[in-house]
């Protein structure tokens, strides 16, 4: 997503055996969300969840996941106010540290 020319953010969705995590072939992955800070709260990351959500339609999806960092509290606020609710969790390490993803899902209606 661009604003005046300028990248404001991005989506990258994953299905089938591309997603990051082995999931069910009836889910859609969104991989990456990302909304560069000077555009934040500005209904981007509404605009690209929605996005999602169309392209899982298209693909006859019935879920959407994701994976958030178990601390960062802004996100997972987000996307619980979309709907977006805890389904499982799993732990990646960086340099020494062991970290935990929280695993979301949204169930899709109609």
């Amino acid at each position: 997503v661009s604003i005046d020319q300028e990248p404001a953010g991005y989506l990258k969705l994953n299905i089938g055996t591309s997603q990051s995590e082995e999931m069910d072939d009836h889910f859609l992955e969104i991989e990456r969300i990302y909304v560069r800070k000077k555009f934040k709260h500005q209904g981007i990351g509404t605009f690209l969840l929605d996005t999602a959500i169309e392209k899982a339609k298209e693909k006859q999806k019935k879920a959407i996941w994701l994976g958030v960092w178990e601390h960062n509290e802004p996100a997972k606020k987000f996307y619980k106010s979309k709907g977006y609710e805890k389904f499982s969790h799993h732990t990646f390490v960086i340099g020494d540290d062991m970290q935990t993803d929280f695993l979301l899902k949204k169930e899709m209606k109609g």
